[in-house]
């Protein structure tokens, strides 16, 4: 029994340090602390690296990402869409979409088709991979406004990032156009 609580003494003690070390100076250290409470895990590791997403350093918030990711805790999933959709982070959210590749997101294909379509091109390649990876659950109303932000993008380039480049319009029209032939199908 002693040995037991001497070992979740050490734990919370290495994990107190870890936070501490996420706000350092030292990238390497910054690193190295979120990869190992990735590696810990648990609700007080999960909830302290969410709230490390609202920060506005991007470095940081990467890192909390990365070790979400790593923890696969579904209980951030909201957290990752909102930071995703912070507009203060349009050009820094690569990393936040592709921790969602590890979460399940079959209730969220509306905010998946949003960053495919309007976030950066790395954005796009996460969004494009859990949009092939994973199985969702929608309705015809759904496909129908994936449908009218793909015309939105259509008649509006420049508010889709990268649809001017013949290949990244094409990986957003595959994804589009794979998604409503469900829509064909109900008609």
């Amino acid at each position: 029994m002693r040995e037991l609580q001497k070992k979740d003494t050490n734990l919370n003690s290495e994990i107190e340090k870890l936070k501490k070390d996420i706000f350092s100076d030292d990238w390497e250290l910054v690193k190295s602390s979120a990869y190992r409470l990735g590696e810990i895990g648990g609700d007080e590791v999960v909830d302290f690296l969410i709230s490390l997403l609202k920060l506005n350093d991007s470095g940081i918030r990467n890192r909390a990402a990365l070790a979400l990711e790593e923890i696969k805790d579904n209980k951030a999933l909201e957290p990752l869409l909102t930071a995703i959709f912070n507009k203060e982070n349009h050009n820094y959210n690569g990393t936040m979409v592709f921790a969602l590749e590890s979460l399940d997101c079959s209730q969220k294909i509306k905010e998946i088709f949003k960053i495919l379509l309007y976030e950066t091109y790395e954005s796009k390649i996460s969004a494009y991979a859990i949009l092939s990876d994973q199985n969702f659950n929608f309705t015809k109303g759904d496909l129908i406004e994936i449908q009218k932000m793909w015309e939105d993008c259509k008649s509006n380039p420049s508010l889709c990032p990268g649809y001017n480049d013949t290949e990244t319009r094409e990986l957003m029209q595959d994804a589009v156009e794979g998604y409503l032939e469900y829509l064909k199908n109900t008609e």
